[in-house]
């Protein structure tokens, strides 16, 4: 049971009773202790954020103040060097120490307001983006670590900070499965898609961090929901997708016209065909690169059986009974 605490000055709205409504910090609800209704169901948690098991680990978890936040451009620890020209025993300091004290003052404002103010402008960016593309902040706090490192490194000098914090931010969507290209990030982040990979190249080789490559079923299924496809066409696409890659086929390809190219031969296998000039339209390319990336895999995966015959790719099925589809996605190959 939660530790119940009786609070004064309410009146319940049911039996009217006065001093008599307590407050149970385990279900967060103010309960009036004469008729039982619960007067309100949303009490704030006081207590902290995170769980500890034994002694140490509440030792060391233990804080005062708001947690750090990778968000904020001092982690939410606003520290500086007093302005008070006294020592710890409250005694005035003598001229050398008063210039020395001066000294480290200017010191440390200098070597903290350029990075802070480095900071604002690409965090104020990178939490634009994460809203108007409706990011989870866990991928938010990930870019926020890549563009601190790439400052660390000196390497914002000489490049645009809204090229370096959408390509941190591009990278984090990548290690999150995050089904996002270039071109997503560069329109919502008004940064040409020529710079915006030109910062992600940089950040990869400096930072030697390994972008994940098996995002092909992210944007499988991202496609899928666009174009309206059921679940056992998105199975076979992903199917496809994996002996794809397999085989080499992705490597130097743009991953989306692969996804896109994948989507089609799943259609037209089983039978819920898009054209191709649907599917360039969702996956932001063009029906003819989607021809060459069909061409390619059919040919080195040993497709015989597909075939698309003249007209059918211009006219789109919709299936009615996906359930229809499930016997296709077990013999892909």
């Amino acid at each position: 049971m939660g530790q119940v605490n009786h609070v004064s000055h309410q009146k319940c709205p049911e039996c009217g009773a006065v001093d008599n409504i307590v407050s149970d910090p385990r279900s967060g609800q103010w309960i009036c202790a004469c008729c039982g209704v619960v007067v309100d169901s949303l009490m704030f948690d006081q207590g902290p954020e995170w769980r500890a098991y034994d002694y140490q680990e509440e030792q060391n978890r233990s804080r005062g103040g708001s947690p750090l936040s990778l968000l904020q451009p001092d982690f939410g620890i606003k520290t500086q060097i007093s302005k008070s020209r006294k020592d710890g025993k409250g005694r005035k300091l003598s001229s050398n120490k008063r210039l020395a004290y001066n000294r480290l003052t200017n010191v440390d404002n200098h070597a903290h307001e350029s990075e802070i103010r480095n900071l604002r402008i690409a965090l104020r960016e990178l939490k634009r983006l994460r809203s108007q593309m409706e990011l989870p902040e866990r991928t938010a706090q990930m870019a926020s670590s890549y563009y601190r490192q790439c400052l660390k490194k000196n390497l914002i000098r000489g490049r645009s900070i809204d090229g370096m914090i959408a390509a941190s931010l591009y990278l984090a969507c990548r290690k999150t499965k995050i089904p996002l290209t270039l071109k997503d990030i560069s329109i919502n982040a008004n940064v040409s898609a020529k710079e915006l990979g030109r910062c992600v190249r940089t950040i990869i080789q400096h930072l030697r961090t390994k972008p994940d490559s098996g995002r092909h079923e992210a944007l499988i299924h991202r496609l899928g929901e666009e174009l309206s496809l059921s679940m056992p066409t998105r199975m076979i696409a992903v199917k496809i997708a994996i002996k794809t890659r397999e085989c080499g086929i992705t490597v130097g390809k743009n991953p989306m016209s692969i996804a896109a190219a994948c989507l089609y031969i799943s259609g037209v296998k089983t039978g819920e065909r898009r054209t191709q000039q649907q599917i360039a339209r969702a996956a932001k390319t063009t029906p003819v690169t989607i021809r060459n990336r069909f061409k390619e895999i059919v040919r080195i995966l040993g497709m015989d059986d597909i075939e698309v015959k003249r007209g059918a790719a211009a006219i789109p099925v919709f299936i009615e009974d996906p359930r229809s589809l499930l016997s296709a996605t077990q013999n892909v190959f």
